[in-house]
């Protein structure tokens, strides 16, 4: 069927009208999430790695701890407890979610040694690749068709588009024993995912999903009240993680631009581990997704992981017990030592630095102790970021076989109102042809623009005005264009605007304006990665690259750094992305996206962890490290700011691909750390090993990068010989007296192998002067009255070094109050305070300061939101007290519903809109499952009912509001289910909404004729056959009705000739029926009977 584009706002006239609908519970903050740590000790800690098959020792062992575990979970459950997962081989762990409340019960529960809260974590090619030095490394390893071959990844991220260009090899062939495809559930559940192939092809060959642990409410047996459900799949809804997965491995591909590039290790296997949920819903990880999937990455084989995320660090990463409060053995920070305990267990750990060395926490930049976790465990191999040598810069495309050429790529500029963050399409319309004078400076058509892009030139008025007028008729985007020859710029002007606008010059837009005029409703794209543009200076340390040392041990991070992007230019990095979900953050309609950070800066360096281990497969993860760490160039020297830069912001240098999969020489550790030495001499041993094929003699030389005054480093040996297969121990010793506060650093060289190693050493004296405050946590917008989570700061010297016994002072306003203050900064340098927000909804203003430093931060109380008394309807009969049917669309009304007043824009409906959510319940079934949002206000929501709920008898309900900083949890309502709740969609005062054969709008003015088919409207209908995802529209007519309907127009009974679901439409039943011939003239009623409901009656003009 066709349908001209007026029936999109027909349509929209009645799923997203506003109705007038019928005239609490305290809400509850987000569920904490913890960690119950075991008495013994993980399969990794009791028994090192001797490869990767476990020894019959080890699974015996592991079998005996999950045995004990069971115990624990059975105790759980009976207190209704919610348990998201546990871990045996990195921890010996249990992860729970629960009140705040509970906490001293979970520390007192038998079994358990010890209670860690759980932490949220956050998400941190062509060129990109050449300044890595990859081609020689492909080279060397034969060619690009030989990199990587038979290395598996895991990417711990937001999930994989294994369907995009950049994952397609027809040469690969998965394992034995692959794919998997398997979702973790609470309770330590795991389900199979039934349409594998869905999300698995020869390259990607594992798809998992732990987004469920993210999800989970605080009580297995009324979940509803806190929980937050998503899309459980493994499709990434973000655009992230197939963007890294590109950097590490993707193939060959080309976008848009014409740009190709490809991944470090493009024949290597990937693995799609997801552990963030969608935007706006679960954008984030907890430390139990993060843990289980690791734990699952090694049990599957993979030979690395790679993880561009990570949150604050608030203790050394090996630290325990007593050095956090918490009971002797117990790990202080859960994550970190799972980290090292994988490392420990054979696999190679890639973690991102952070994005934090940039001040905008900090009260002065740059940002140094700012490493976050779990990027700071000792073995990890963690990675900061340098500036790529181009950036992306925007214009407009026009595609197609039939567009000019010099129209398919244009120039352009952008405006100061809202920024596309990935390329949006739209139909392009001239306003000359709407009756304008194709400025735009007086109001359009009302709903002329509806879905569109308007082409509108400069001139006349201001660029508000014009842009204004475009989105009051639905205009989606403005393309400007010159008046004259002049050079374009961007438009200003525009921040109280709601839609993006470009500029390009009037040569193209005279072009364009004549192309569009003949080709009315051609799609035109304005894409902010449109053009590549070169960079004079490139190679320097990103400003926003985390800085050392780490916290705690005050140990050398990060150890190297890649290509990551830029501080000014956000779009230094060209990767794959997702085109699924425009709330992701990489969204783009091409599936190419441009991005900077140390996210994309790790996979470089996991891709090419995967290239030294195919030369080198008898590497152990250390090895492998070492490889990469110990080769790194030298050719970064300074920052974005023209700062010099060295070791504490560097580690040992720039990756080097092709230097690290030559050498046969490796040094464990990579980087020696002295950290803040309390007294001198101290010597540290680092271990030299030759797995080259002959002996070879090498020297060792000491480079001090920066000078320690009265103290020095020696080396106990000057030369070696290593025979193949030996290793050697030196000695580095610190001595002499202890020097002024600084950061000490420098390099052991060793040369005589194919690549030269340099192990970078340090160590610091501090001050005891606080030179900066740093923000690791700050309140999280909740619900009014309620806890609104830690403040913490930490207090760092000019070096980096923590101070401690320092008094930071905390302040609050209005009625928001601190619990649990700790001002003094404890032995990390960090204090802190639990904040709870006011009385009344509203901003609450909150800061830390010490002497002149000060750091002011904010968090709403958010209302709660509440569904009115029998407030839950199908949206289209409005009837109170009836069933709603699943798959069919109910209006949710109430107060506080939602943040502003919006409606869904893609084919696909969203799971949140400006953060309002509709959760749908049903704890009997194990069934917690997301909305689909059509429409959001303060009053209604209109949302459709998962398909998922078909043969339920009701549903838990309930709205949740967010702001990006925090969410604030509805009262929950219990709505009756039916599979079949017939009713008519109506537009005004009963009318039937319908269109003619014309698809024009069938009323008074427009009767339906008789002996003509017209099109109803409808909800509930029930199971259809081919029935479409929760949220997606039916791609084709084949979405029939599974029970036959039967239609009646006054008396006259009718079989319709389709029955089923509309065509480009989520949950929208249409109903083709002929008019009978033998109806006089007149107004009928209209009802539809299906599976023995029929539905209220509306009314059809006849003639």
């Amino acid at each position: 069927m066709q349908y001209p584009a007026g029936k999109l706002a027909f349509v929209s006239s009645f799923l997203l009208l506003a109705l007038a609908g019928p005239s609490a519970v305290l809400a509850q903050s987000r569920p904490r999430h913890y960690t119950l740590i075991l008495e013994d000790p993980p399969v990794a800690e009791r028994f090192a790695s001797t490869g990767r098959a476990p020894s019959l020792d080890a699974r015996s062992y592991r079998q005996q701890i999950e045995a004990r575990q069971q115990s624990l979970k059975d105790t759980l459950a009976t207190r209704r407890i919610q348990i998201t997962g546990s871990a045996s081989a990195l921890l010996n762990a249990i992860f729970v979610t629960a009140p705040k409340d509970r906490l001293d019960e979970l520390k007192n529960l038998p079994g358990v040694k010890g209670v860690i809260a759980g932490r949220r974590y956050h998400l941190n090619l062509n060129r990109a690749t050449t300044l890595i030095d990859a081609p020689a490394a492909w080279n060397a390893l034969g060619g690009l068709q030989n990199t990587g071959t038979g290395i598996k990844i895991a990417m711990l991220d937001t999930g994989i588009d294994q369907t995009h260009p950049a994952f397609q090899d027809s040469s690969l062939h998965a394992p034995a024993g692959f794919p998997i495809c398997k979702t973790a559930y609470p309770n330590g559940a795991e389900a199979d995912i039934p349409n594998c192939a869905a999300f698995t092809n020869n390259k990607v060959i594992v798809a998992r999903s732990y987004v469920p642990l993210d999800a989970a409410g605080s009580d297995p047996r009324n979940p509803a009240v806190d929980s937050t459900p998503d899309d459980y799949s493994p499709r990434d809804r973000s655009g992230h993680g197939t963007g890294t997965a590109s950097a590490a491995a993707g193939v060959s591909n080309t976008g848009p631009t014409g740009l190709s590039f490809n991944g470090v290790a493009p024949k290597a296997f990937l693995g799609n581990y997801k552990i963030f949920g969608s935007p706006e819903v679960n954008d984030f990880a907890g430390d139990d997704a993060i843990i289980v999937a690791l734990e699952d990455a090694l049990h599957d084989g993979m030979d690395v992981a790679s993880l561009s995320l990570g949150g604050p660090a608030f203790t050394g990463p090996l630290d325990t017990g007593a050095a956090c409060g918490i009971p002797a053995g117990v790990p202080c920070d859960a994550v970190a030592v799972a980290v090292e305990n994988a490392v420990k267990a054979g696999m190679v750990v890639v973690v991102a630095a952070g994005n934090d060395g940039d001040g905008a926490s900090s009260y002065n930049a740059p940002t140094l102790n700012s490493i976050e976790s779990p990027g700071d465990a000792p073995s990890a191999i963690t990675v900061g970021s340098t500036t790529n040598s181009h950036f992306m810069v925007e214009g407009v495309e026009v595609p197609g076989s039939n567009v000019p050429s010099g129209l398919q790529q244009i120039q352009g500029a952008l405006g100061d109102g809202p920024f596309p963050f990935g390329a949006t399409a739209a139909p392009l319309v001239d306003v000359s042809q709407l009756g304008d004078n194709g400025l735009a400076c007086s109001a359009l058509p009302a709903g002329s623009l509806n879905g569109a892009f308007a082409l509108i030139e400069r001139g006349s008025c201001n660029f508000s005005d014009k842009v204004v007028n475009a989105q009051n008729a639905g205009a989606t985007g403005v393309i400007f264009y010159m008046a004259d020859a002049s050079a374009i710029s961007g438009p200003g002007g525009l921040g109280a605007t709601n839609v993006p606008a470009i500029m390009i010059s009037n040569s193209a837009g005279v072009a364009l304006k004549s192309f569009i005029d003949a080709n009315a409703g051609h799609t035109a794209v304005i894409d902010p990665t449109a053009f590549e543009q070169n960079k004079s200076a490139f190679n320097l340390l990103s400003f926003f690259s985390s800085l050392g040392p780490s916290t705690g041990d005050n140990a050398i991070k990060p150890d190297l750094v890649a290509v990551g992007g830029s501080e000014d230019f956000f779009t230094d990095i060209y990767l794959a992305t997702q085109s699924y979900d425009p709330l992701g953050d990489l969204y783009s309609v091409t599936r190419y996206n441009a991005g900077s950070g140390t996210s994309f800066a790790t996979p470089l360096v996991s891709g090419a962890a995967a290239l030294v281990k195919e030369r080198h497969p008898d590497f152990s993860p250390e090895q492998i490290k070492s490889a990469l760490v110990n080769t790194a160039s030298q050719d970064v020297t300074s920052d974005e700011q023209g700062d010099a830069t060295g070791i504490q912001s560097l580690g040992a240098g720039k990756l080097d691909v092709g230097a690290a999969i030559q050498t046969a020489l490796t040094a464990s550790p990579a980087v020696i750390s002295f950290g803040v030495p309390v007294s001198l001499p101290v010597t540290k041993q680092f271990q030299i090993t030759n797995s080259g094929s002959s002996s070879v003699s090498v020297s060792l030389v000491i480079t001090p990068a920066i000078s320690a005054g009265g103290a020095s480093v020696a080396l106990d040996q000057q030369s070696l010989t290593l025979a193949r297969g030996a290793a050697a121990n030196v000695n580095l010793t610190l001595s002499g007296a202890m020097p002024s506060a600084g950061a000490y650093s420098g390099f052991v060289t060793i040369q005589g192998g194919a690549s030269t190693l340099r192990v970078p050493y340090q160590f610091l004296v501090g001050s005891a002067a606080v030179a900066n405050l740093i923000v690791l946590s700050s309140p999280s917008d909740t619900t009014v009255g309620q806890d609104a989570g830690p403040i913490a700061v930490k207090l760092v010297d000019s070096n980096g070094v923590p101070v401690s016994g320092a008094t930071v002072t905390f302040t609050v306003t209005g009625d928001a109050s601190l619990q649990d203050v700790q001002r003094v900064t404890d032995n990390y340098g960090i204090a802190s305070a639990e904040a709870f927000l006011g009385s009344q909804p509203g901003n609450y203003d909150f800061s830390a300061r010490f002497g002149r430093m000060s750091f002011a931060m904010a968090a709403t109380a958010l209302p709660q939101p509440v569904i009115a008394q029998n407030g839950v309807l199908d949206a289209a009969g409005l009837a109170i007290g009836k069933p709603v049917a699943p798959g069919s669309y109910v209006s949710i009304f109430g107060a506080n519903l939602a943040n502003s007043t919006a409606s869904a824009t893609a084919d696909i409906l969203p799971l949140a809109i400006d953060f309002a959510t509709v959760s749908f319940d049903v704890p009997s079934a194990q069934l917690s499952l997301p909305g689909h949002l059509v429409y959001a206000s303060a009053n209604q929501v209109n949302v459709q009912v998962p398909w998922e709920l078909e043969g339920q008898s009701s549903v838990q309900v309930k709205v949740t509001v967010g702001s990006g900083f925090g969410i604030s949890f509805g009262k929950v309502v219990t709505v009756p289910l039916a599979d079949y709740a017939p009713a008519f969609f109506e537009i005004g005062a009963g009318q039937v909404a319908a269109l003619d054969a014309q698809s024009k709008v069938i009323g008074a003015s427009n009767p339906a004729r008789r002996g003509q088919t017209v099109q109803l409207f409808a909800n509930g209908l029930g199971p259809v056959d081919n029935q479409p995802a929760s949220g997606d529209p039916a791609t084709s007519s084949s979405s029939t009705c599974k029970s036959q309907a039967t239609v009646a127009i006054g008396t006259q009974q009718i079989a319709p000739a389709f029955c089923g679901l509309a065509p480009d439409f989520a949950g929208l039943y249409q109903i083709n029926a002929t008019v009978p011939s033998s109806l006089a003239p007149g107004t009928y009623p209209v009802t539809i009977t299906i599976a023995g409901h029929t539905s209220k009656a509306s009314n059809i003009a006849v003639q």
